[in-house]
């Protein structure tokens, strides 16, 4: 007797996000990003082949729920295996935050469910530290993130507390590459998370547009909440 009242709140939410984030994604203001290019960015896919594309070194990544393609690809090399968007899932109703994690043969084992979703197993990058490059307009900043435990080498996210940072340069290839990136999905704010390998090659994971930036500015000393307010307040002069 409850579904049909709350299929009906759903609608009625849907419909209100709907309308009001039609009013505002049509007035003529700068966003920082624009709603239609964060829906974009968010899909894994378009942006390893978008990054490649514009000269980023990406893991190789195989997305499947098929559990025989998903055993070569993992059984060729160190694979980690990731949500293809977003880092938590709703489990009996309780919010669960779903970590990077290395597959293993016991893993491989069992793959039974494995069709019912998709499934994202990435090739592990080896890892010397890694790195968080905010870009904000034209500006662009980065701190490298040291793991300090196992856990936390495999994916910081687990436990921040075990981080260190600092300032840290892009190279220049890198630089470019990102700011083409950006054009591409038509960001003008975005968190782009890398692998610095032993050998000093950057490797890109992922981009996030409503990524966070505290952490960078805390490291670095960039004054990236300033460059903010200045780019938003520039929009209207």
């Amino acid at each position: 007797g409850s579904a049909r009242p709350r299929r009906g709140q759903i609608r009625t939410r849907r419909c209100v996000g709907i309308a009001s984030g039609g009013v505002l994604a049509s007035l003529p203001a700068l966003w920082c990003n624009h709603p239609s290019r964060v829906a974009d960015a968010a899909y894994k896919p378009v942006q390893l082949v978008r990054a490649a594309r514009c000269g980023l070194a990406v893991p190789r990544t195989v997305i499947t729920n098929d559990p025989v393609p998903a055993r070569t690809f993992t059984r060729s090399g160190a694979t980690v295996t990731k949500l293809v968007g977003g880092m938590a899932i709703d489990e009996e109703g309780v919010r669960k935050n779903v970590y990077t994690s290395r597959v293993t043969e016991a893993d491989l084992a069992d793959l039974r469910g494995i069709e019912h979703t998709t499934h994202l197993f990435q090739r592990w990058v080896p890892k010397a530290r890694e790195a968080r490059v905010i870009v904000i307009g034209e500006h662009i900043s980065a701190a490298a993130i040291t793991a300090g435990t196992a856990a936390t080498h495999v994916d910081y996210r687990i436990d921040y507390s075990a981080l260190s940072y600092a300032p840290v340069t892009p190279p220049a290839e890198v630089v470019s590459a990102t700011r083409l990136l950006m054009a591409e999905f038509g960001l003008v704010y975005g968190a782009l998370d890398f692998v610095i390998t032993p050998s000093g090659e950057w490797v890109l994971l992922e981009i996030n547009p409503t990524g966070q930036y505290g952490f960078v500015e805390n490291a670095t000393g960039a004054p990236l909440t300033a460059q903010l307010a200045d780019l938003l307040a520039g929009a209207g002069r």
